[in-house]
Protein backbone atom coordinates (compact mmCIF):
# COMPACT_ATOMS: atom_id res chain seq x y z
CA UNK A 1 0.00 0.00 0.00
CA UNK A 2 1.36 3.45 -0.67
CA UNK A 3 0.68 6.57 1.74
CA UNK A 4 1.61 10.14 0.83
CA UNK A 5 0.58 12.64 3.33
CA UNK A 6 1.08 15.97 1.97
CA UNK A 7 -0.28 17.83 5.32
CA UNK A 8 -3.85 19.42 7.04
CA UNK A 9 -4.70 22.88 6.05
CA UNK A 10 -7.35 25.27 7.07
CA UNK A 11 -8.44 27.63 4.69
CA UNK A 12 -11.60 28.45 2.27
CA UNK A 13 -13.03 27.66 -0.86
CA UNK A 14 -15.32 25.40 -2.62
CA UNK A 15 -14.85 21.58 -2.40
CA UNK A 16 -15.56 19.84 -6.30
CA UNK A 17 -14.90 16.49 -5.44
CA UNK A 18 -17.90 15.00 -4.62
CA UNK A 19 -18.19 15.34 -0.55
CA UNK A 20 -22.01 15.78 -0.99
CA UNK A 21 -22.22 11.77 -2.41
CA UNK A 22 -23.25 13.62 -5.68
CA UNK A 23 -22.77 11.79 -9.15
CA UNK A 24 -18.69 11.06 -9.08
CA UNK A 25 -18.50 7.46 -7.65
CA UNK A 26 -19.32 8.32 -3.76
CA UNK A 27 -22.20 6.77 -2.21
CA UNK A 28 -23.99 7.18 1.04
CA UNK A 29 -24.93 3.75 1.95
CA UNK A 30 -24.00 2.98 4.88
CA UNK A 31 -21.02 1.00 6.07
CA UNK A 32 -22.63 -1.99 8.67
CA UNK A 33 -19.74 -3.69 9.84
CA UNK A 34 -18.86 -3.23 13.99
CA UNK A 35 -17.37 -0.29 15.11
CA UNK A 36 -13.66 -0.40 15.65
CA UNK A 37 -11.67 0.94 19.14
CA UNK A 38 -8.86 3.06 17.46
CA UNK A 39 -8.22 5.01 20.16
CA UNK A 40 -7.08 4.96 24.03
CA UNK A 41 -10.64 6.49 24.74
CA UNK A 42 -13.40 5.76 27.63
CA UNK A 43 -15.74 4.56 24.81
CA UNK A 44 -16.38 5.20 21.31
CA UNK A 45 -18.65 6.01 18.73
CA UNK A 46 -19.17 4.70 15.40
CA UNK A 47 -21.25 7.04 12.79
CA UNK A 48 -22.61 3.85 11.28
CA UNK A 49 -24.54 2.57 14.42
CA UNK A 50 -25.52 5.35 15.85
CA UNK A 51 -28.72 6.23 15.85
CA UNK A 52 -29.87 10.14 14.18
CA UNK A 53 -30.96 11.49 17.59
CA UNK A 54 -26.96 10.87 19.43
CA UNK A 55 -25.91 14.02 20.73
CA UNK A 56 -22.57 14.07 19.66
CA UNK A 57 -21.58 11.86 16.13
CA UNK A 58 -18.96 11.78 13.79
CA UNK A 59 -20.87 12.00 10.27
CA UNK A 60 -19.29 11.26 6.95
CA UNK A 61 -20.52 12.63 3.76
CA UNK A 62 -20.30 9.77 2.08
CA UNK A 63 -19.36 5.88 2.87
CA UNK A 64 -17.33 4.89 -0.13
CA UNK A 65 -15.73 6.84 -2.86
CA UNK A 66 -13.33 6.30 -6.16
CA UNK A 67 -9.94 7.55 -6.30
CA UNK A 68 -9.82 10.53 -6.81
CA UNK A 69 -12.37 11.95 -4.68
CA UNK A 70 -13.01 13.98 -1.41
CA UNK A 71 -14.96 13.20 1.65
CA UNK A 72 -16.16 15.15 4.43
CA UNK A 73 -16.03 14.62 8.25
CA UNK A 74 -17.85 16.70 10.53
CA UNK A 75 -18.10 16.16 14.41
CA UNK A 76 -21.27 17.83 15.33
CA UNK A 77 -21.91 18.85 18.98
CA UNK A 78 -25.53 18.35 19.83
CA UNK A 79 -24.91 17.80 23.74
CA UNK A 80 -25.68 19.81 26.57
CA UNK A 81 -21.29 20.31 27.31
CA UNK A 82 -18.46 21.76 25.35
CA UNK A 83 -15.96 19.16 24.39
CA UNK A 84 -12.14 20.17 23.80
CA UNK A 85 -10.64 18.76 20.61
CA UNK A 86 -7.54 18.62 18.78
CA UNK A 87 -8.55 18.93 15.26
CA UNK A 88 -5.00 18.20 14.01
CA UNK A 89 -5.34 14.68 15.75
CA UNK A 90 -7.31 13.13 13.31
CA UNK A 91 -6.04 9.25 12.07
CA UNK A 92 -7.17 7.17 8.98
CA UNK A 93 -6.89 3.39 10.00
CA UNK A 94 -7.34 0.39 7.31
CA UNK A 95 -8.35 -2.94 8.10
CA UNK A 96 -6.42 -5.70 7.88
CA UNK A 97 -6.23 -9.40 7.85
CA UNK A 98 -4.31 -8.33 11.25
CA UNK A 99 -7.15 -5.69 12.62
CA UNK A 100 -6.68 -2.48 11.72
CA UNK A 101 -2.94 -0.61 10.71
CA UNK A 102 -2.97 2.98 11.59
CA UNK A 103 -2.29 4.57 7.85
CA UNK A 104 -1.71 8.39 8.71
CA UNK A 105 -0.82 10.98 9.71
CA UNK A 106 2.72 10.50 11.15
CA UNK A 107 2.76 13.74 13.14
CA UNK A 108 -0.22 15.89 15.06
CA UNK A 109 0.10 19.30 15.80
CA UNK A 110 -1.01 20.44 18.86
CA UNK A 111 -3.49 23.04 18.79
CA UNK A 112 -6.68 22.57 21.03
CA UNK A 113 -10.33 24.31 20.45
CA UNK A 114 -13.60 23.98 22.21
CA UNK A 115 -16.96 22.71 20.38
CA UNK A 116 -19.39 24.24 22.41
CA UNK A 117 -23.42 22.91 22.27
CA UNK A 118 -24.21 23.91 18.72
CA UNK A 119 -21.02 23.62 16.82
CA UNK A 120 -19.21 21.29 14.60
CA UNK A 121 -15.37 20.78 13.21
CA UNK A 122 -15.03 19.51 9.52
CA UNK A 123 -12.64 17.47 8.08
CA UNK A 124 -11.95 17.10 4.27
CA UNK A 125 -10.06 13.27 3.34
CA UNK A 126 -7.98 13.81 0.25
CA UNK A 127 -7.91 10.38 -1.50
CA UNK A 128 -5.44 10.59 -4.41
CA UNK A 129 -6.14 14.15 -4.77
CA UNK A 130 -5.44 17.12 -2.62
CA UNK A 131 -8.59 19.02 -0.65
CA UNK A 132 -10.08 22.22 -1.04
CA UNK A 133 -10.27 23.41 2.25
CA UNK A 134 -13.77 25.62 2.86
CA UNK A 135 -15.05 27.31 5.64
CA UNK A 136 -13.37 26.19 8.76
CA UNK A 137 -12.81 22.45 7.36
CA UNK A 138 -9.36 20.87 8.51
CA UNK A 139 -8.10 19.43 4.69
CA UNK A 140 -5.99 16.57 5.20
CA UNK A 141 -4.28 14.76 1.98
CA UNK A 142 -3.49 13.80 -0.15
CA UNK A 143 -3.42 10.31 0.52
CA UNK A 144 -2.69 7.36 -1.79
CA UNK A 145 -5.05 4.52 -0.62
CA UNK A 146 -5.66 1.03 -1.62
CA UNK A 147 -8.86 0.03 -2.63
CA UNK A 148 -10.12 -1.39 0.88
CA UNK A 149 -12.09 -0.35 4.42
CA UNK A 150 -10.75 2.85 6.23
CA UNK A 151 -12.14 4.07 9.64
CA UNK A 152 -11.23 8.06 9.96
CA UNK A 153 -11.58 8.80 13.18
CA UNK A 154 -10.78 11.93 15.93
CA UNK A 155 -11.19 12.20 19.66
CA UNK A 156 -13.00 14.49 22.05
CA UNK A 157 -12.88 15.18 25.71
CA UNK A 158 -16.13 16.13 27.33
CA UNK A 159 -17.68 16.08 30.88
CA UNK A 160 -17.91 12.20 31.15
CA UNK A 161 -14.12 11.56 29.81
CA UNK A 162 -12.91 10.59 25.85
CA UNK A 163 -14.72 9.62 23.78
CA UNK A 164 -13.47 8.32 19.93
CA UNK A 165 -15.52 9.26 17.31
CA UNK A 166 -15.20 6.83 13.87
CA UNK A 167 -16.83 6.70 10.54
CA UNK A 168 -15.42 3.64 8.37
CA UNK A 169 -15.79 4.00 4.60
CA UNK A 170 -14.46 2.20 1.51
CA UNK A 171 -12.08 2.96 -1.37
CA UNK A 172 -13.06 0.89 -4.13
Amino acid sequence: MSVALAGCTNGSGTDGNGTDGGGDGTTTTPVEESCPALRDADRTVCAATTGADAPVVLRPSATSLGAPGTLRFTLSNGGASTLGTNPYDWAVHRETAAGWERVAPDATVEPWRELPPGASQAWLLGVGTAPTPEDDAIGCGPLDLDDGTYAFSVAAQGDDGWTAYVARFRVV
